[in-house]
């Protein structure tokens, strides 16, 4: 029997939807227009011609995808580097970590809490045991420091570690929800460590095109590394999550292996007429990145002023320290689901005091107006 994911550690919420698939289109009556705060969707749109993209694809609607995806993987391959054989494309970055959890069926997976969590939700599924590893530290924060109880949110890549022949490790920089961001040099050396334990790596980098690549392990995959693996989204960075693009990156042989389970065709015309658009329009996606990062600059000061505890971090989402615990979902259904706004309670990225932090994604950024007239109203 496989393992029910809508029970348990998982719930579907109230509202029927995903833990993080985002909120209802409007409040009970219908008349209440929501600010969704809890996904981590640029809210600016893509930095391409949708108009254009679809009118590229729908020349292709009338027949099968092309097999394989390899005009998709052609296109990011001229524009990453990574060669051909090293990368695999798919409806979504999701998609795609069920799909190399399936193929790679890891000894054990080891978890650096916070994480996101379908990385738990996948191994459930294909009966993968899940070890964690705690946050340790804490992290900065601007406006003042939460209670010593609240505040172990940092990972520390140093600590002592028990590696075992065939764990796979999962990072993601930067991290989700924190926006906690690891240096090059901090990576390349855990994932020395790792390695010559027998150990392997899967980088979640969603997140990575909004900070100028400045710390990716692409380039170590592009050399041939075996063992590390690159997980990617699109529909974060475009603003299109209806749209579902993605790719990972790693050895050839892990890549040829994600590749037929993903079968012959993992994405449709659309997604790669996305995927060519994204790849012309890195001088536009800068621009776009750059509106972001100043966006949340701006919200986040203007939260530090009126009191609120925020994280420093690099990442293009806010992490809040509010200390409603226990109190928290009641807050989010009763005041600010009903005035139109959808927050994100950070219980579900693991650590035990998650119910005194939100995150606020890049819906957020819609209407940074809002979020502090509701969050002040709440206070």
């Amino acid at each position: 029997m496989e393992p029910d994911l809508f029970s348990g550690r998982f719930p579907l919420t109230a509202k029927g939807a995903w833990d993080h698939g985002g909120a209802p289109f409007s409040g009970e009556g219908g008349d209440v227009r929501i600010l969704d705060a809890s996904t981590t969707v640029n809210p600016f749109g893509p930095p391409f011609s949708m108009t254009d993209a679809i009118s590229d694809a729908s020349r292709s609607f009338d027949r099968y995808p092309e097999a394989w995806g390899e005009s998709a993987v052609a296109i990011l391959s001229a524009s990453l580097p990574v060669p051909s054989e090293n990368l695999v494309v798919g409806p979504g970055s999701t998609a795609l970590l069920y799909r190399w959890m399936e193929a790679v069926r890891p000894k054990r997976l080891v978890l650096f809490e916070p994480v996101f969590s379908e990385y738990r939700k996948a191994a459930l599924l294909y009966g993968v045991p899940c070890v964690t590893v705690p946050a340790s530290d804490p992290i900065p924060f601007e406006g003042g420091e939460p209670p010593e109880h609240c505040r172990r949110w940092g990972i520390d890549l140093s600590s002592s570690l028990s590696i075992q022949a065939g764990d796979h490790f999962v990072l993601v920089n930067p991290v989700n929800p924190t926006g906690q961001a690891f240096a090059r040099n901090a990576l390349l050396s855990f994932w020395d460590r790792v390695s010559s334990g027998g150990g392997s790596l899967l980088l979640d980098e969603s997140f990575q095109d909004f900070l100028q690549e400045q710390s990716s392990l692409l380039p170590e995959v592009a050399a041939g590394t075996k063992g590390l693996s690159i997980l990617r989204s699109l529909t974060k960075s475009t603003g299109l999550p209806g749209i579902r693009t993605g790719w990972l990156a790693g050895s050839a042989e892990m890549i040829s292996s994600v590749r037929l389970r993903m079968g012959p065709w993992p994405i449709g015309a659309l997604e790669e007429s996305v995927i060519r658009h994204w790849a012309r329009a890195s001088d536009e996606a800068e621009s776009l990145f750059r509106r972001v990062r100043d966006v949340r600059g701006e919200l986040s000061a203007r939260l530090v002023r009126l009191g609120w505890k925020v994280a420093r971090g690099e990442s293009p989402f806010l992490f809040v320290f509010t200390g409603w615990g226990d109190q928290a979902y009641g807050r989010r259904e009763t005041f600010f689901l009903r005035s139109g706004l959808y927050l994100r309670v950070a219980d579900g990225f693991g650590p035990p005091t998650g119910t005194d932090y939100i995150r606020l994604g890049f819906g957020a950024f819609r209407d940074p107006g809002k979020i502090v007239t509701l969050l002040t109203e709440s206070s």
